[in-house]
């Protein structure tokens, strides 16, 4: 998919927007946008186009692992993220291409009078292409309101791998998430079709299905056999200070966790990536050069 060109309005806009985003417009706080297209030249992924407004950014590329995988840092130079904040980002992955995507650091979302802030995601990987969404823990301060939206749309027999770990509130500071509002979406369609559906909402006792646990995560990929999840049930089966389960949806494999605070599950997704990803991505494990800072 080719990204057009565009030039920003005075209100912030893109003239040329990066496509449809299914929540509206905020009306105050920060408006960035980010439109990134990998694609494959000969043997090497490239980072073709980047089309950017706003604090959201990339740093350059990395190939760690050689040319075949592109390694980019998402950025957010505020670090944080406010009430009435509105982040987009657009990823595209073309035919062969393979990219990685990761954060320099967790992503914290503070305390907000009421105004929601939100973030959208929406990567497209075309037949043939490979996109590993790896970001770093998602923290959300109590009294924080945030809408996230992560969809993913595969087409063919493209292969994503991607997790989602959150935080609520700083169990080390003994604070709980007692205010606020959090709308949490993950949707992953193959060729128009759902495979994933789900959406995590706050309502009067906080966030459902919690168990008294303060950090939740899941892990999902596609090209994944029942090996596959042997191995993932075997490996998370006694994660110190966490619980974990893991399911076979297609060829979807569908990882879930809970624990007390963030570091159990990042550390044992982290394992479990390292583990599935020879045979789900068909490359040994790359661990990008950030996750060591």
């Amino acid at each position: 998919m080719t990204i057009p060109t565009s030039e920003t309005r005075m209100d912030g806009s893109l003239s040329n927007p990066i496509g449809d985003w299914p929540f509206a417009n905020s009306t105050a706080g920060w408006r960035a946008e980010l439109a990134l297209q990998y694609v494959r030249r000969s043997e090497r992924t490239l980072l073709k186009s980047k089309r950017q407004f706003g604090p959201l950014t990339v740093q350059r590329a990395f190939y760690p692992e050689g040319d075949e995988v592109c390694h980019s840092y998402l950025l957010h130079p505020p670090a944080g993220i406010v009430g009435g904040d509105d982040l987009r980002v657009k990823v595209d992955v073309d035919k062969g291409a393979h990219a990685l995507l990761t954060t320099p650091g967790a992503t914290r979302w503070y305390f907000s009078r009421g105004i929601y802030a939100q973030v959208q995601q929406i990567a497209t990987i075309a037949d043939g292409g490979t996109l590993e969404w790896l970001p770093q823990e998602t923290l959300i301060f109590d009294g924080a309101h945030a809408r996230l939206l992560t969809q993913i749309h595969l087409e063919g027999d493209a292969r994503f791998c991607g997790w989602e770990i959150l935080g609520l509130g700083r169990p080390a500071l003994a604070e709980a998430f007692e205010h606020g509002s959090i709308d949490f979406r993950l949707e992953i369609y193959r060729d128009g079709r759902p495979v994933l559906l789900e959406r995590q909402r706050t309502g009067r006792a906080g966030l459902p299905g919690l168990g008294g646990n303060a950090a939740c995560a899941t892990f999902v990929a596609t090209g994944s056999d029942a090996s596959a999840l042997e191995a993932a049930r075997t490996l998370l089966s006694e994660v110190p200070g966490a619980i974990c389960a893991s399911t076979l949806i297609g060829d979807l494999i569908i990882v879930r966790g809970l624990a007390g605070h963030c570091e159990p599950l990042t550390h044992a997704f982290r394992k479990l990536w390292e583990s599935l990803r020879p045979s789900i991505v068909g490359r040994p494990a790359s661990i990008p050069r950030i996750w060591r800072t």
